[in-house]
């Protein structure tokens, strides 16, 4: 959700609440040993569901307390595609289209879906994905031992004073990289080449976390190793595997 978060609480969101790593068979060698491969010098960690609690339960729940078509609903969940440039959501997250914009269209398409994206409204996503103190915990163990840090986020520009006032964005990482504010989102190639530009480093020293198989495929493909995740403490085994115990 980053964040990878899509509009009407798509798909994503209905995989198990277990931690995801890819399968041995998924993944280069260097991706599932640490003294195997390449040295692992920066940790990129997605938002949502990497950073904060799992953002599928949350939507539903929110989406169940909004006087909507439930199956209208479902059958937008079923249509959306994440990897879609030209969808209004990849518009909006990439900051082409301003969220007013956006709700207009969303509730046009399906009244009611529009409150969990606006920030006037107790249904507002974001301020309901908590942070995981004890994820929160753990990249400050990574800092002391002087791995860089960086975040990875498909987001809104809108949203982004909600991220940064339950997490100390500024002194957590040493990189922040947001759709919104960039121009451009996971899955896109392009992001993950930016990435690698504001981290000075070769894909092979960069692990990234993230709870979308599209956007941990698409990091993959560009030589960079990857976790996913389906629940932010447990997916930690998976790391201090590859970097170490803190």
């Amino acid at each position: 959700m980053g964040c990878e978060i899509e509009p009407h609480g798509i798909s994503l969101f209905d995989e198990p609440s277990i931690v995801q790593v890819l399968d041995e068979s998924e993944v280069p060698t260097e991706v599932n040993s640490r003294s195997d491969g390449p040295k692992v010098k920066a940790v990129v960690f997605d938002w949502g569901g990497v950073i904060t609690i799992p953002p599928g339960p949350v939507i539903e729940k929110l989406y169940k307390e909004v006087d909507i078509d439930q199956k209208k609903l479902r059958t937008r969940q079923a249509e959306y595609r994440d990897d879609d440039p030209n969808s209004q959501f990849a518009k909006l997250e990439r900051g082409e289209l301003s969220l007013d914009a956006y709700l207009t269209w969303s509730h046009s398409d399906l009244p009611g879906a529009e409150a969990i994206w606006d920030p006037t409204s107790p249904h507002f996503l974001f301020s309901h994905l908590k942070v995981v103190p004890e994820v929160v915990d753990r990249i400050w163990q990574l800092r002391q031992r002087g791995l860089i840090t960086g975040l990875l986020t498909n987001n809104i520009a809108e949203a982004w004073p909600v991220v940064t006032e339950a997490l100390d964005v500024k002194n957590l990482f040493d990189v922040v990289v947001n759709s919104a504010f960039v121009g451009m989102r996971k899955p896109e190639e392009r992001i993950y080449t930016h990435l690698l530009e504001e981290l000075e480093m070769e894909p092979e020293n960069v692990l990234f976390l993230d709870d979308n198989r599209l956007n941990v495929d698409a990091a993959r493909a560009r030589g960079i190793q990857v976790i996913e995740v389906t629940e932010p403490v447990a997916a930690w085994t998976k790391i201090e595997q590859m970097v170490g115990k803190a």
